[in-house]
């Protein structure tokens, strides 16, 4: 359930992750990732080192291997995605996911995360990635 004080979100139990990638359509097409023990920099550590280019993200989207939970392939564009977390700015709120706190999304050449889904940049910039065995 989340908790409203004065009108805020809550977002301290927000922690499903979705990821995605931008379609030939300008679309995006996006899971929710049923790793549900993974912390974004564990995600980002591994779509960083696993699915760099974006044929390996299409993959990471479109195979089993993120043990998908939740589909969909017609976000409207990055913004429409971007409305998948709950804000008081989201435009389109039959997109949201409540529990839905982590975005990363394929593009310009790398993954990039939002925590807000509104404001995008590098995984790797944005979070501090586990090193070596850590993730």
């Amino acid at each position: 359930m989340i908790q409203r004080t004065q009108g805020k979100i809550d977002y301290s139990n927000k922690h499903g992750i979705m990821i995605g990638y931008i379609t030939n359509n300008d679309d995006v097409s996006a899971i929710e990732t049923g790793w549900t023990q993974t912390s974004p920099e564990q995600m980002a550590k591994t779509l960083l080192e696993k699915y760099p280019t974006k044929e390996d993200a299409i993959t990471a989207v479109d195979s089993p291997v993120m043990m998908p939970t939740f589909k969909k392939d017609d976000y409207w564009y990055v913004d429409g995605f971007g409305d998948v977390i709950e804000s008081n700015l989201s435009w389109n709120k039959k997109e949201m996911r409540k529990h839905i706190g982590h975005l990363f999304l394929f593009m310009k050449g790398t993954w990039q995360y939002s925590d807000s889904g509104i404001d995008w940049e590098p995984a790797d910039e944005a979070l501090t990635i586990p090193r070596g065995d850590e993730a």
